[in-house]
C-alpha cells in the first residue's frame, strides 16, 4: 500500500506540473520507453507511466487506482483460539494461561511421522501388548454405555464424540501422538492448569462439558476445555465408564504405570491417578513453550 500511494503521489505531482513528457527519441525504442546505455536495452521511460504511453496523464493514475486492493487480504497468522488442522482433522483449541490446549481429544490413527499405530486390537492382544496401539469406545465384545445422549459402544458415535483411546506406550513413542510443535501435556503441566482453574477440587466443574455426563451431572465448560466422558478400555480390553468418566494421558511415568488426569459424574474434582500403561485413555495435545 505504501508503494502504491507513493506512486499516485508521483502521478499527481507529474499532472499538477504538467510534466507530459514524451520526448521523440522515446519513440525509437516504442512509446514510454528510452533506450538505456548501460543494459543496452528499452526501459520504461517514467515509472507513472502506467499504461507506457510515453505520458504521465490522469489515466495513469486511474489506472493505478483501479488496480488497488487486487492483492486479496493477508492471512492473519495462526494463534491460540483458532483451530489446528493435524492429518485431516481441525481441532478447536484454547488459551488456559499461559498454556495453549486442543480443546477436543485426539483422534488421529497415526503417529506425527505418519506411521500407522496399531489398531483393531483384540481383547487378548490389547492385554498383552507392550507396543503402542490405539482403539476406538465400542469396536470390540465387552462395552459398558451410560451416556445419556449417544450409544457409546456403537463405534461410528463414539468417534465422533470422544475420539480415540490409546495405551501410554502409543503416548512414550519417539514417533509422537501430537503435531509439530505440540506434546502430550506432563504430570506438571496438567497440575498448572488445574491450579489455574482453581484447583482439583473445582477445576472439574469448569472442564466438563455442559452434555453428555451421566445423572445430569455436566459441568459449565467455562474453561473451554470441553472435557467429555470418553471412559477407557482397560485392561482386559473391555470399554468402561463412557458418560461416567473421562480419562486423560500424562506423559509422566509413575513407577510401571504412568499419571492420569480423570473427570467424574457427581463430582467437580479433578482426579489424579496412577493408571496401567495398557489402559487406553484419551489424550490431549498442549502446545511446546515458546
Amino acid at each position: 500500500m505504501k508503494y502504491l500511494l507513493t506512486l499516485a503521489a508521483l502521478l499527481i505531482s507529474s499532472l499538477m506540473f504538467g510534466q507530459e513528457a514524451c520526448p521523440e527519441l522515446w519513440t525509437a525504442c516504442g512509446e514510454g520507453t528510452v533506450w538505456d546505455e548501460v543494459s543496452q536495452t528499452c526501459v520504461v521511460a517514467n515509472p507513472s507511466d502506467s499504461n507506457f504511453d510515453g505520458c504521465v496523464q490522469l489515466n495513469d493514475l486511474l489506472d493505478l487506482l483501479s488496480a488497488y486492493g487486487d492483492c486479496g487480504v493477508e492471512e492473519s497468522p495462526w494463534q491460540c483460539g483458532d483451530p489446528l488442522e493435524y492429518q485431516g482433522y481441525d481441532y478447536e483449541t484454547v488459551q488456559l494461561h499461559d498454556q495453549c490446549w486442543f480443546a477436543e481429544n485426539l483422534r488421529s490413527e497415526n503417529y506425527d511421522n505418519g506411521d500407522a499405530i496399531p489398531s483393531g486390537l483384540g481383547d487378548s492382544e490389547w492385554s498383552t501388548t507392550n507396543s503402542g496401539a490405539v482403539a476406538v469406545y465400542g469396536e470390540d465384545t465387552g462395552c459398558y454405555n451410560y451416556s445419556p445422549d449417544i450409544d457409546a459402544c456403537d463405534p461410528a458415535q463414539s468417534l465422533e464424540e470422544y475420539g480415540r483411546l490409546y495405551n501410554w506406550h502409543a503416548v512414550d513413542d519417539a514417533r509422537g501422538l501430537c503435531p509439530s510443535g505440540w506434546h502430550v501435556p506432563t504430570d506438571g503441566e496438567w497440575t498448572v492448569m488445574t491450579d489455574f482453574l482453581g484447583g482439583v477440587s473445582v477445576a472439574g466443574v469448569k472442564m466438563k462439558t455442559t452434555y453428555g455426563w451421566a445423572s445430569n451431572s455436566n459441568g459449565t465448560n467455562s474453561s473451554g476445555f470441553s472435557g467429555l466422558p470418553g471412559g477407557d478400555r482397560s485392561l482386559d480390553g473391555n470399554f468402561f465408564m463412557a458418560g461416567h468418566v473421562g480419562y486423560w494421558w500424562s506423559s509422566s511415568p509413575n513407577g510401571s504405570g504412568a499419571w492420569d488426569r480423570a473427570l467424574y459424574f457427581l463430582s467437580g474434582v479433578v482426579g489424579r491417578n496412577g493408571n496401567f500403561q495398557r489402559g487406553g485413555l484419551s489424550v490431549r495435545c498442549v502446545r511446546d513453550a515458546e
